[in-house]
C-alpha cells in the first residue's frame, strides 16, 4: 500500500556538504506507518527535510543509493535494561545501534550511569539514544531486591514516601517512572507486591508532574490493579491467564500501550538459529553471543505462559491495543538489538503483518513513549535511519539485512564496529 505526496519539505533551501547531509536515492520508503509514494529523502544537518519521487542532489551534496533496499525509521526497543558498567554500558549502547536500533528506551538502570550514557549519546551519533525511568517504585521483598540481596535496593514503605521518591526522580533527570506489580508467582517464587494504595499513588504524583508511568505486570490481577491505577503502559504482556477481549477493550479505550516482550517466553531453537547467521554472530560482542544462545538457567516459562503471551497479540490487535515492541534485554537468552530482531520475527508469528511489527519498533514506540522527533520519516524529524535490502513490509527477516545505519544522519562506521568485535573475541576481553 502506498500513500503520501510524492514531494514534501521542511525547508526552502538545503546547503552544500554540511555534516550529517545527504540525498538517499531510488529507495523503497517505509515512515513508520506505510510505505509511502517516494524513492527519495533529503537529510540536511542530521533532519530529514525533504522526501519525494526523483528528487535531485544540489551541488555538491553527497548521494546514497537505495536502489533495491527500504529504509526505515531507526528501530527504537520499548523494554531494556542498560548495564551499570559505565564502559559495559557504552559497548552495549553502540551494538544497539550495530543492528539499526536507534534509541533504547531503559526500564531500570542505575542513574548514574544512565546520565552518563544520555550525554555521550547527545554529543555522539556511534551509539544509540537512551531514555530511562531509573530506579523502580518498588516495595521491601519486592521485585528487583531479590536480584542482589547483598546491595539494598531503595523501598518504597507507603503512600508517605511517593512526593519525595518523584522528586529524586526528576532531580536525577529520569525520563519515565516504572512501577512493580510483581508477586512472583509466574516465576515460582513468593515477592511482596506493591499494593494497590501504592501504585495509585506513585501513578498519580508522577502524571502530576507529567511522567510517563509504566507498570511491570505479569499476571492479569497485575494488570487490573495496573489500569486501575491509571498507568500509561504496560511493560509487559501478562502471561498466566490468555488475554481477555474484555480486558483488552479497557486497555485500548484507556489509550494504555502494551510492550508484548515476547522474548521473555522466546524460541530457544530459533534464537540460537539467528545467533549464528552471518548477517549477526560477526557483529556481536563475543559475551552477549554467549548470554543469548545460554537461555533461562533458573526458571523456563510454561508451555501455557508462551501460549498466553504469543496468543495475546492478535486480540490485543484486534482491540485497537498500541502494541510496543521490546525485549527485556539483558535478561538471559536476550541481547540488545538483535533480540529485538527476534522479537519482530515472534510479532509477526504471532499474527501481525511485517509492516505492524515494524510500526510497533517505531511509530507506535516513539509515539508511546512521548518521543516526538522519531520513529517515523517524515519532514522535520530526526534522521535516524536504517537502510535494509529487501522490503521488510512483506518479509521481516529482511530487518536484519542491514546496508547502512544513520543516527542524528551520520552514518554509523558497521565494517569499524565488525573489527572491535573480532579484536575482543581474539583478546578474550569483556
Amino acid at each position: 500500500m502506498t500513500s503520501g505526496p510524492i514531494c514534501v519539505r521542511a525547508c526552502k533551501s538545503v546547503g552544500v556538504n554540511p555534516r550529517g547531509s545527504f540525498l538517499l536515492q531510488g529507495v523503497r520508503v517505509f515512515d513508520g506507518a506505510t510505505v509511502v509514494a517516494a524513492d527519495s529523502v533529503r537529510v540536511h544537518d542530521g533532519v530529514i527535510v525533504e522526501m519525494g519521487a526523483g528528487l535531485s542532489p544540489v551541488a555538491g551534496e553527497p548521494v546514497v543509493d537505495g536502489s533495491g533496499a527500504t529504509v526505515l525509521p531507526g528501530l527504537i526497543d520499548g523494554h531494556t535494561h542498560t548495564p551499570p558498567d559505565p564502559v559495559f554500558a557504552e559497548q552495549t549502547l553502540t551494538q544497539a545501534l550495530a543492528f539499526g536500533l536507534t534509541t533504547v528506551i531503559c526500564l531500570q538502570a542505575d542513574p548514574v550511569t544512565v546520565r552518563s550514557m544520555k550525554q555521550k549519546a547527545a554529543e555522539r551519533s556511534d551509539i544509540a539514544d537512551l531514555r530511562s525511568a531509573g530506579r523502580l517504585a518498588t516495595v521491601a521483598g519486592g521485585h528487583p531486591t531479590h536480584l542482589n540481596p547483598d546491595k539494598p535496593y531503595p523501598v518504597l514503605n507507603g503512600p508517605e514516601d511517593v512526593p519525595g521518591f518523584i522528586a529524586n526522580h526528576i532531580a536525577e533527570g529520569m525520563d519515565q517512572v516504572k512501577v512493580v506489580i510483581e508477586d512472583g508467582s509466574t516465576i515460582n517464587r513468593q515477592l511482596a507486591c506493591v499494593p494497590p494504595e501504592l501504585s495509585a499513588a506513585v501513578t498519580a504524583e508522577a502524571h502530576r508532574h507529567g511522567l510517563l508511568v509504566v507498570c511491570h505486570v505479569s499476571t492479569e490481577a497485575g494488570a487490573l490493579q495496573a489500569l486501575d491505577a491509571g498507568v500509561d503502559g504496560l511493560a509487559h504482556q501478562y502471561q498466566d491467564r490468555p488475554q481477555s477481549p474484555t480486558i483488552a477493550r479497557r486497555i485500548a479505550a484507556t489509550n494504555t500501550f502494551v510492550c508484548m516482550t515476547l522474548q521473555v517466553v522466546r524460541d530457544q531453537e530459533m534464537v540460537e538459529e539467528v545467533a549464528a547467521d552471518v548477517r549477526v554472530a560477526p557483529y556481536v560482542e563475543h559475551w552477549w553471543r554467549g548470554h543469548l544462545v545460554a537461555g533461562f538457567i533458573k526458571h523456563r516459562p510454561s508451555l501455557a505462559h508462551t501460549q498466553n503471551m504469543r496468543g495475546a497479540v492478535a486480540v490485543l490487535r484486534d482491540a485497537g491495543v498500541r502494541i510496543i515492541a521490546g525485549t527485556d534485554s539483558a535478561v538471559p537468552g536476550t541481547t540488545h538489538v538483535v533480540s529485538l530482531h527476534l522479537e519482530l520475527r515472534d510479532l509477526v508469528r504471532a499474527g501481525l503483518t511485517p509492516a505492524e511489527a515494524l510500526i510497533a519498533a517505531t511509530a507506535s514506540a516513539a509515539d508511546a513513549y512521548r518521543l516526538p522527533d522519531r520513529g517515523r520519516i517524515a519532514p522535520g524529524m530526526r534522521a535516524d535511519l536504517l537502510l535494509v535490502d529487501g522490503d521488510p513490509t512483506s518479509d521481516i527477516d529482511a530487518t536484519l539485512d542491514i546496508r547502512r545505519i544513520w543516527r542524528g544522519g551520520g552514518t554509523f562506521d558497521r565494517q569499524r564496529h565488525q573489527a572491535a568485535v573480532a579484536e575482543h573475541a581474539l583478546a578474550g576481553q569483556p
